[in-house]
């Protein structure tokens, strides 16, 4: 087995106002519409949320990613940390209020998979998954701001 990792570090301006931003990155039950690849996700206890993803095949390769997450909020945003699981997603959100219904969001996620390959293989796999998770992680916010702009 080999970790693969992806990250992303933005800060993108949300047309949305700042109390609509920060109530959605504080309850991760609102991020079932934002993940696309989620087959399901259900609060463990409380701020510890168990997501599966929908199972991938590429090259010979299946992956199903599930995992448990500890979410911790502030007056202006959210941390997460992996306590278990074959991802391991560590990131926060920062929310600025920018005024006239605008918010400012900066994003930070490294998120890494552990797929059934050998270690040797990593190498050679790093950058095509590497870029695949990156990609999923975007589109996670891509997701979420037009939800939040709607």
């Amino acid at each position: 087995m080999a970790w693969i990792e992806g990250k992303l570090e933005t800060t993108v301006t949300i047309d949305a106002s700042h109390e609509e931003v920060l109530a959605f990155f504080k309850d991760p039950n609102k991020f079932r519409d934002a993940f696309g690849q989620m087959e399901s996700g259900e609060e463990l206890e409380e701020g510890v949320w168990k997501w599966t993803l929908k199972e991938k095949a590429e090259k010979g390769i299946k992956f199903q990613g599930i995992y448990k997450v500890k979410y911790t909020t502030t007056d202006n945003g959210t941390s997460w940390e992996t306590l278990e699981g074959n991802v391991n997603s560590t990131g926060s959100t920062l929310i600025k209020d920018l005024g006239n219904g605008k918010t400012e969001l900066e994003y930070k996620e490294t998120l890494k998979t552990d797929l059934p390959i050998p270690r040797l293989m990593a190498k050679v796999f790093q950058p095509i998954v590497g870029r695949e998770v990156t990609k999923g992680i975007t589109e996670f916010l891509n997701n979420a701001t037009e939800i939040l702009e709607k």
